[in-house]
């Protein structure tokens, strides 16, 4: 595998914990083992700026890993977001 392939594996990481943290969230079913999943999916996903540097770090001008960097961004987001609007709907 070269550095590029690595890059842009690491660079799904959080993008697709974001999405799986989401369903799951949203999703009818509730046991133990399905809100680990979106605890761990929710950790990922708030490190996407992490795995941002590392993507750039391995990959430094491929176009694929810039363009999934900003979706890096945006998990990290999506994971503030949903923290803040648990936060002002049950308060302090």
């Amino acid at each position: 595998m070269t550095k590029k392939n690595i890059a842009i594996i690491v660079e799904l990481i959080p993008i697709v914990s974001a999405v799986l943290s989401y369903l799951l969230t949203v999703s009818k079913y509730d046991s133990e083992l399905i809100r680990n999943v979106i605890s761990i999916t929710f950790l990922l996903a708030f490190l996407g700026f992490v795995f941002f540097f590392v993507g750039r770090w391995l990959a430094k001008e491929n176009k694929a890993v810039k363009i999934l960097g900003v979706f890096d961004w945006l998990a990290t987001v999506y994971v503030i977001a949903i923290y803040a609007i648990a936060i002002f709907n049950f308060g302090l």
